[in-house]
């Protein structure tokens, strides 16, 4: 198409051409070259006419019928060209070029058609001929108007002046046509493949560049006129080079490949396809391994099956080739053969063969090797026991969730007949006690193609609640396409309520169901994460030993369990609650500072204050409460709970019932009392105590009866530690039973010494506290130091506070007269400030009792204190008691106590604490006094008489 388009520029270009007004003897080469082109007309259309047979595409036989029409036409017009003999009308110019144009239109608008309509539509029998006829009709209709009706239609050529401007016109339109058909078969080409769009594609540029000469040309015998003609039959053969290749050469080509990729395809099968006629004999082996036949092809070829095969294989083979004659096909049967790769399994295929009349019966016979099948069976069917039996439930559903395949554990399980469950959704199961979240994760992995893992809450068909442990996966085909989904479950409800259990008895209080200590841990961490203000509060009851001794032990885990319950109800869900040990709980308040904290616990002693029914007691209970704030009182729990705990011992010091905020200065404190109780341990044998003792005066003459012994410590690096300080220190570590032990035998053994160096018989008074009086051996420790030092029984007096005497009554009275019968007295100290009840005390035979210094601070103007005085004194003295008031400063004081008949006084107003020393030369100057009393009232007594 190259070098035609390069020859019709290079023709256009010239401004002459030889032969331009004539070519000589034109008419012999009009005739040839319109002759070759009427040949290839024909040869197109009697290629595809010939196979319109084979279900051709509308456009081919539009295109061979098309150029049917044409070829006709160009027929006509080779006969009424100038100088040929008369065809029906006389020759000439115009009669020539009339045909001519009717051919060339018929041939641009058959073009166009083609390349227009799609190719994709079978033509029928019917639409062959009717386009036939349509198209004959159409050349027949043109002939009648050109040969007898030429008048009617426009001149194309003057002689003498050429081509009209209309035949030139119309020979443009021509060209356009031929263009638009090339555009479109252009397209074409650019599509998939389904018809010989290139070749087309070149019979259209060829034809529109030959109608280009046939615009040039103003003679019918010019180089033009040639040249079109040219082009015309180049245009012609590559039409029929393109239907020839379309309809012949293309079929025979896909034939081919056809029966190529039969032959491979035969070639590559795996299993041996053998064709056998009516008794069995072979007439052709194919197989693509010989590893699966008996004996090679070429020697199977001619011989029957009972010649190749066992007898019993070759009976079997028989026995489908008859079934395959009955029936068209034979299936299933099976064979057991030993090839060259051993003994293998093969499954006959058999169908019938039609033949050609006269010719026997054949069968095409396929043997397939099962070998590997049977084994992948019986695999699976050992594996579908495997899974039947299991004791773990399976599940198999469809990938829309119908189950397809449960086990005998999964029955089991769920409490459903197989029947009750198969193409059902496991939602059955449901028990509504899953969250939805864990079901929406679970089909997000599965519909990405990934298992899934998890815990579901069931129930079974008789309402059962379980907890199955279900892992779910994906089952993929040979092509890794998703077909099912496989379900493992585990019932493990009975290793979740254990795992509850011992959860529960690692983190749980057993007794109140609150959190123990290790959870509280957790839920501070969690807490302090989220917000580092909290509030920490150390929770202990007041006096909770006293009812497990009065009530016992399980009314105090009554009294226990209805003090959480109060506690955790007036507390918020964020807050923890945990009980610390014994009677001691601790309470978390989160987001919480100085001022809710107190709010909380102003309410919770309120809660706590109401009455309580315990063992059908009734019981009143407070406590005392430590509030620690973080993170300015520490940022981890275990400072935290120190320091609650310390702000608590300080709400015990000032007299329980409250809350007290930590501070510094308990911290400080708190400190210097772990000091002094580590220091305090070696302060006897270091010689760091002793005794000091103060005076007690009998109000009625002066003289000095008695002595407190009263304890001191003297630390080398603090100095003096007050007793209000290191006593409950001792106590508390137990120190105290030593410590007063030793103070006891000190003082024994100093009032001794006394009055082996002459002062008169006086009471050595020895305070005892609670510790001390509860040991056991007291009245025998106590003889025992009596026994040792020498002194008088009723030398020592032993001062117990109200609150030791009245704790247990009953033991204390049994231990009082235990030392009472040694001859020791017994006084009651700090008389007043507890609670006492007379006929104990009667019972008691207590010998005195001590007027507390807080009554006697303000007795001379406080009416109050005056009253109690006059009470206790007249009291005292109705019981036979004696009583003596310490802390004595003033002489108001004094006259006070003198006035309202007291017995005995001590304090400042007479003498501070003495060192023995001292305390012997204050008592000797007691005694001088006393006697310059005598003396003085001796005299004055002689006076008087005289």
């Amino acid at each position: 198409m190259g070098a035609l388009f390069v020859l019709l520029l290079m023709v256009s270009l010239l401004p002459s051409l030889p032969g331009t007004q004539g070519v000589a003897h034109y008419l012999p080469l009009h005739m040839a070259l319109e002759t070759l082109a009427i040949v290839v007309a024909a040869l197109t259309f009697g290629v595809v006419w010939s196979v319109r047979h084979e279900r051709l595409p509308h456009n081919a036989l539009l295109l061979a019928c098309g150029f049917m029409g044409v070829g006709l036409l160009d027929f006509s017009h080779m006969l009424s060209y100038d100088g040929m003999p008369t065809f029906i009308t006389p020759s000439s110019p115009e009669k020539a070029i009339n045909f001519w144009l009717a051919a060339r239109l018929l041939g641009a608008l058959t073009l166009v058609a083609v390349a227009w309509l799609p190719w994709s539509t079978s033509a029928s029998r019917r639409y062959a001929l009717g386009l036939l006829a349509t198209v004959l009709a159409v050349v027949a209709a043109v002939h009648g108007l050109i040969l007898y009706a030429p008048d009617l239609l426009p001149r194309t050529f003057v002689p003498g002046q050429g081509l009209t401007p209309l035949k030139i016109t119309f020979e443009y339109v021509l060209m356009a046509l031929y263009l638009v058909a090339a555009a479109l078969l252009l397209w074409h080409m650019r599509q998939e493949r389904r018809f010989n769009a290139a070749g087309l594609f070149a019979a259209a540029c060829a034809m529109a560049q030959s109608e280009f000469f046939f615009t040039r040309y103003t003679g019918v015998t010019d180089i033009y006129n040639l040249l079109g003609h040219f082009y015309k039959v180049l245009a012609y053969t590559y039409l029929y080079r393109a239907t020839f290749v379309e309809t012949v050469q293309q079929p025979y080509a896909l034939l081919h490949s056809s029966q190529m990729q039969l032959q491979a395809t035969l070639d590559a099968l795996p299993d041996p396809m053998l064709e056998l006629d009516d008794e069995g004999r072979h007439l052709d082996v194919r197989t693509g391994h010989t590893s699966s036949l008996v004996t090679p092809s070429n020697v199977m070829l001619g011989k029957t099956v009972y010649e190749v095969l066992p007898a019993e294989h070759a009976g079997t083979t028989m026995q489908a080739l008859a079934e395959a004659r009955d029936t068209g096909i034979s299936r299933g049967r099976v064979i057991a053969l030993q090839v060259p790769d051993g003994k293998r399994w093969f499954e006959l295929s058999v169908a019938r063969k039609n033949t050609l009349p006269g010719q026997g019966q054949r069968y095409v016979v396929i043997s397939r090797d099962i070998t590997q099948r049977l084994e992948s069976d019986e695999a699976m069917r050992k594996l579908s026991q495997a899974v039947s039996q299991s004791p773990l439930p399976f599940v198999i559903t469809d990938l829309q969730a119908r189950i397809e395949f449960v086990n005998d554990a999964f029955l089991h399980t769920c409490g459903y007949t197989a029947a009750e469950v198969l193409g059902q959704n496991p939602r059955i199961l449901q028990s509504g006690k899953t969250p939805p979240a864990v079901y929406r994760n679970m089909w997000a992995q599965l519909c990405q193609g990934k298992p899934w893992q998890g815990e579901l809450t069931n129930r079974s068909k008789s309402g059962r609640e379980f907890v199955e442990s279900v892992l779910i996966y994906p089952v993929r085909n040979t092509e890794g396409v998703v077909t099912n989904y496989l379900a493992h479950k585990e019932d493990v409800t009975e290793r979740k309520q254990a795992a509850a259990r011992i959860q529960q008895l690692s983190h749980y209080d057993q007794l109140t169901g609150l959190p123990n200590r290790i959870l509280l841990g957790k839920h501070f961490q969690y807490a302090i994460s989220q917000d580092s203000a909290m509030a920490v509060l150390w929770i202990d009851l007041d006096r909770f030993k006293d009812v497990n001794d009065s009530l016992g032990h399980n009314a105090g885990d009554l009294l226990l369990l209805e003090i959480s319950q109060r506690l955790r109800s007036h507390l918020q869900n964020h807050d923890a609650l945990s009980r610390h040990s014994g009677d001691d709980f601790v309470a978390l308040l989160p987001h919480s500072d100085q001022s809710q904290a107190a709010k909380v616990c102003a309410k919770l002693l309120e809660v706590l204050a109401r009455p309580m029914l315990v063992a059908g007691q009734e019981i009143f209970v407070t406590a005392s409460i430590g509030i620690a704030i973080a993170p300015n009182d520490g940022e981890h729990l275990d400072a935290l709970l120190k320091n609650a705990e310390t702000a608590m011992y300080r709400v015990k010091e000032e007299g329980r019932n409250g809350y007290r905020f930590f501070t510094s200065e308990m911290q400080a404190h708190s400190a210097r009392a772990l000091a002094l109780s580590n220091a305090l341990k070696q302060a006897v044998h270091r010689g760091e105590l002793h005794l000091v003792y103060q005076p007690q005066v009998l109000l009625r003459d002066g003289s000095v009866v008695g002595a407190e012994a009263l304890l001191r410590w003297t630390h080398p690096q603090w100095g003096f530690v007050s007793p209000a300080e290191f006593i409950p220190l001792a106590e508390a570590n137990g120190l105290i039973v030593p410590i007063g032990e030793w103070v006891l035998h000190t003082a024994l053994c100093q009032l001794r010494a006394w009055l082996d160096a002459g002062l008169p018989m006086m009471t050595m008074a020895v305070n005892l506290s609670a510790v001390q009086f509860a040991q056991p051996g007291l009245p025998d420790m106590v003889g025992r130091l009596l026994a040792q030092t020498g002194v008088p029984p009723e030398g020592l007096e032993l001062e117990l506070t109200e609150a030791v005497a009245m704790k247990e009554p009953e033991i204390a009275a049994q231990k009082m007269q235990e030392l009472r019968a040694q001859g020791i007295r017994l006084s009651i100290d700090d008389f007043g400030t507890g609670y006492s009840s007379l006929s104990y005390l009667k019972r008691f035979k207590i010998n005195k009792l001590k007027i507390d210094q807080s009554f006697v601070r303000d007795i001379s103007t406080d009416p109050d204190d005056q009253a109690i005085a006059t009470a206790i004194v007249q009291m005292a003295r109705s019981l036979g008691m004696s009583t003596i008031a310490e802390g004595v400063e003033t002489a108001e004081q004094l006259a006070f106590l003198h006035a309202r008949g007291c017995d005995e006084v001590q304090g400042y107003h007479f003498s501070r604490p003495l060192l023995p020393a001292l305390f012997d030369s204050f008592v000797r100057d007691n005694l001088e006094q006393q006697a310059a009393k005598a003396r003085q009232a001796h005299q004055e007594a002689e006076e008087f008489a005289i």
